[in-house]
């Protein structure tokens, strides 16, 4: 054999090793590590993807979660199913709240509301600490953590498009709702409730304060 079929065959055997390395750490590594994992909220949010049994058994003990939130997948799916199944076997609560457009249902929501139903359960104190996902842990995760700091931390779309931009960067979906839907939610959902708010507060302020009541004089008992 000559010298250079010797390395081209140790070449081509060094490649067939990476590329099997390659695709073990790629189809292996999720069932190790969580993947797309972060703590939104110290003990209280945390948010990432939807996770192999083996890390969300972990998260779920290091994280003491009370609740799962999913955001993908239909009920009914293996998916779904196997991780509903792993929250009841674990004592926590599992919420399915799918954002998708619905249109074609029965009793459709829209994609506002549909967020606005994610953030609510995000924010609920009596549902922390909390893991909400989607598949992958990019678009609709992101979507409702915007919904929910805007909502119910007062942030503004920019601070909360930084957020998402600056950790896990904006994902633009070809199909169905991304990160650009959350310019109109927060022109039609966001902006018209603190409006109302600060009319309310603005009229409040203009009321005269009220004064106390005046006691009736007690005129003294004569003998």
């Amino acid at each position: 054999m000559s010298n250079r079929r010797k390395w081209l065959r140790i070449a081509l055997a060094v490649g067939l090793a990476v590329l099997a390395v390659h695709q073990t750490w790629r189809h292996g590594s999720d069932y190790v590590f969580a993947q797309q994992f972060a703590e939104l909220e110290p003990g209280k949010v945390y948010r990432g993807a939807w996770q192999k049994e083996w890390p969300m058994r972990r998260i779920a003990r290091d994280c003491k979660l009370k609740t799962i939130l999913a955001l993908a997948h239909p009920y009914d799916s293996a998916i779904a199913t196997k991780e509903r199944n792993l929250a009841n076997e674990l004592g926590i609560r599992w919420v399915h709240v799918p954002i998708i457009d619905q249109r074609g249902q029965e009793d459709p929501k829209s994609i506002f509301e549909l967020l606005d139903e994610a953030a609510a359960v995000v924010n609920d104190p009596a549902n922390h600490p909390i893991y909400f996902h989607c598949h992958h842990g990019l678009n609709r995760v992101s979507m409702v953590q915007m919904a929910y700091r805007m909502k119910y931390c007062g942030w503004t779309l920019e601070q909360a498009t930084e957020e998402v931009a600056s950790s896990f960067g904006l994902v633009e979906a070809n199909h169905g709702p991304d990160y650009r839907t959350m310019v109109q939610y927060y022109a039609k959902s966001i902006l018209p409730a603190r409006e109302a708010e600060k009319a309310v507060a603005v009229t409040d302020s203009a009321k005269p304060a009220e004064s106390a009541p005046v006691e009736a004089a007690t005129a003294p008992v004569r003998r």
